[in-house]
């Protein structure tokens, strides 16, 4: 008979290991971690198969004898999915940009050690998935692997990998050799995303090449081309051209073209994936970034199966016409063309004929969603009644005042099924801030005062919520700019978000809404709608719509 004085330390391990395995919160194993070396023992295989985090890297780098008094096995030895990514914004100000750089040295020094350990303690074939997802830092691909001499047996069982670092010139054949280390046939997914437009193309071709001869069991592939105009790009032509370039299970297929943003489209030669595209009847997610319009649209029987699809305006049309395509997830993004009104009345017309779409969101492509126009009124009305089956709508509203909010508001209660909403506004708030241009503000007392007066906004807007039966989240992103007396951009903008959750006595504005409701079906693991460029005054500009799951 068990004495009543044992307690929850004296468990015996197979039944800590069987409450580990039910609890879902990684902050309660954690701090469980810290009752005893016993229940550390117990609970760390279950919080180091997967890190995402900054500071798990550094555990994981560090050495067996430098963990005293700890004796148990190093957290490396559990390690099976490795995703380390750093936030970035672009306009999230000096405070936002030293953060990051400082989380990316941190990346920098610690990534080749954590590797090695895993290496080290975790045995062959250790790893399931691999991310490193720098924006910023020098370090090449082939420094921040390090010397991993069993390199092909750590990653003799990945199936994940996403990349994005430096590839620098100088040292460009070793960091593709480290990558070769990586690809092999158990790999079923493959993200590449370019953060410099200081590389040859001809090199990108080359590292596609590795990846058609050593991956032919790819689900997934995720590539982003240079943006480099001097250097030539038809050994990249030739490369999807090439029918030995062919991945017979390839259901997900996305491309970022930055070279149509780097210029002018009328001076970029478009990158025709047509054949390629052909070749993968299979494809059921697909996301084509790139100003140039895809030549394939109007052929229904290309990608037959399409079910989820991101884009610019024309393409996203013209893919619904006629509703062959099961489409059921569409990402619309719109940028400054002189035809948009004109594309986005097909695309509405179009959207009738598609009766499967379920996730819509249009999304403008400008410099920051303070200057986009948003869609007004008419557009409510019209994809209300284009797509009265969504269950999830992400839009910018165009509106001056409170009142055409809650008038856009009350006419989403047609949609019978919508569950999530999330939506972007911005001139009903700029307003609260005419007078608050107080130059000793620093900015976080001026997001004070923005969260403060968009609260009493948000309660209007939830007694408009409370009337439609089936929403269950909203997520209202509130935008504003203090424009005086600094010059527009010298000071970062406010951005606000307010999270409502249905209960039983309606809506209440939470903090934070799991993200996972907002998977509107991106074809990258990464963000949930993928990431989009831009073009803005000769710029281009890459900005990630939805934070990373």
């Amino acid at each position: 008979m068990v004495h009543h004085t044992i307690g929850f330390n004296d468990l015996p391990p197979e039944l800590h290991h069987l409450v580990a395995e039910e609890i879902t919160d990684t902050q309660t194993l954690l701090a469980l971690t810290f009752v005893s070396q016993n229940i550390h023992i117990a609970y760390t295989p279950e919080l180091f198969q997967s890190v995402d985090k900054v500071k798990g890297l550094i555990t994981l780098a560090t050495a067996q004898n430098e963990r005293y008094p700890l004796r148990d096995t190093h957290p490396a030895a559990f390690v099976r999915h490795l995703d380390i990514w750093i936030p970035h914004e672009d306009l999230g100000g000096p405070e936002a940009h030293r953060k990051e750089v400082k989380l990316t040295r941190i990346v920098q020094e610690h990534m080749p050690q954590a590797l090695h350990n895993i290496s080290l303690y975790g045995g062959k074939a250790t790893l399931r998935s691999l991310t490193i997802d720098l924006h910023i830092g020098t370090t090449s691909f082939a420094k921040l692997i390090g010397n991993i001499d069993e390199g092909k047996e750590l990653f003799g069982s990945l199936q994940q990998l996403s990349i994005r670092c430096c590839f620098p010139v100088n040292d460009f054949r070793q960091s593709l050799a480290k990558l070769k280390m990586a690809l092999g046939p158990s790999l079923r997914s493959i993200e590449f995303h370019r953060p410099l437009d200081d590389e040859d193309p001809r090199s990108f071709s080359k590292f596609l090449s590795q990846v058609g001869e050593r991956c032919g069991s790819l689900t997934k592939l995720c590539i982003e081309v240079p943006g480099v105009q001097r250097k030539p790009f038809h050994d990249l032509q030739a490369q999807f051209d090439d029918r030995a370039f062919t991945f017979p299970s390839l259901e997900v297929f996305s491309l970022t073209d930055r070279r149509s943003f780097s210029q002018s489209v009328e001076h970029t030669r478009a990158l025709d994936i047509t054949t390629f595209i052909q070749r993968h009847r299979d494809i059921r997610e697909l996301a084509y970034h790139c100003l140039h319009e895809m030549s394939f649209t109007e052929n229904q029987d290309i990608v037959p199966n399409l079910t989820r699809f991101s884009g610019y305006l024309p393409e996203a049309g013209k893919l619904c016409k006629n509703g062959r395509r099961p489409l059921e997830s569409l990402v619309v993004l719109i940028d400054r063309r002189s035809n948009e009104v004109v594309e986005r009345d097909e695309l509405y017309r179009d959207l009738k004929q598609t009766a499967t779409i379920r996730r819509l969101i249009i999304q403008e492509t400008r410099h920051h969603q303070l200057f986009v126009d948003g869609i007004c009124s008419y557009d409510i009305h019209t994809i209300v009644e284009a797509c009265p089956n969504l269950t999830h709508l992400q839009c910018t509203f165009n509106q001056s005042a409170t009142a055409t909010l809650l008038e856009n508001m009350l006419v989403l209660r047609n949609l019978s099924e919508l569950e999530h909403l999330k939506m972007f506004t911005v001139q009903g708030f700029c307003g609260l801030f005419h007078n608050q241009h107080d130059e000793t503000l620093r900015h976080a007392d001026l997001h004070k005062f923005a969260e403060s007066s968009g609260r009493k906004l948000m309660l209007k807007i939830r007694e408009a919520l409370n009337q439609h039966q089936t929403l269950q989240t909203v997520l209202v992103v509130v935008y504003g700019w203090f424009c005086q007396p600094r010059p527009l951009f010298e000071r970062p903008p406010i951005e606000v978000r307010f999270a409502f959750r249905k209960q039983n006595d309606g809506f209440h504005i939470e903090r934070q809404i799991d993200n996972k409701e907002w998977d509107f079906g991106s074809p990258t693991r990464r963000t949930a709608i993928h990431q989009y460029t831009q073009h803005v005054a000769g710029e281009a500009k890459t900005f990630e719509i939805l934070q990373r799951q």
